[in-house]
């Protein structure tokens, strides 16, 4: 036997290979007891989550956070001054205190301006969810250079 043979790949086996001393059988069956190590075929088995059951207002909230996030409003600040704008940065405001105070004065009114019919029919409040505003800006921004829009959260109400 060369070096080369002792790394033979039926090496392996060796160590589960159970030799009885002389002169006594070999117990195959052992004895009928499972190895005590023998999981058996449930051990892999992939367990399902469970959803714990929620309470009526925890539950729509966090179906709500699921889907789309908490509502909340893209509001194109522009359209409603145009004196506010964004000229050479779709990201910025060449007016930043006018436009801070309107967008404290549509966060203070928030129901007034997000169920506003007229504001959203011209596109001036689009509706979104907390989970997808980013990209929704981004797509705002790009869709109507030199507009500047706001994301609005809702007032918390807890």
């Amino acid at each position: 036997m060369t070096d080369e043979d002792s790394v033979d790949s039926d090496e392996w086996g060796v160590e589960e290979l159970v030799i009885p001393p002389d002169g006594q059988k070999a117990d195959v069956d052992n004895n009928g007891k499972d190895d005590e190590n023998d999981l058996g075929d449930d051990y892999w088995e992939v367990e399902k989550p469970v959803k714990p059951v929620q309470q009526d207002t925890e539950s729509n909230e966090e179906q709500q956070a699921a889907e789309g996030g908490e509502p909340m409003i893209i509001v194109d600040i522009t359209h409603m001054d145009p004196n506010i704008h964004s000229k050479f940065d779709r990201n910025s405001v060449n007016q930043p205190e006018e436009a801070s105070a309107l967008r404290k004065k549509i966060e203070k009114n928030y129901k007034d301006y997000a169920f506003s019919n007229e504001l959203l029919a011209e596109g001036t409040i689009v509706p979104c969810g907390t989970s997808v505003w980013r990209d929704a800006l981004v797509r705002l921004r790009d869709d109507r250079p030199g507009h500047y829009f706001v994301p609005i959260f809702a007032p918390n109400t807890k």
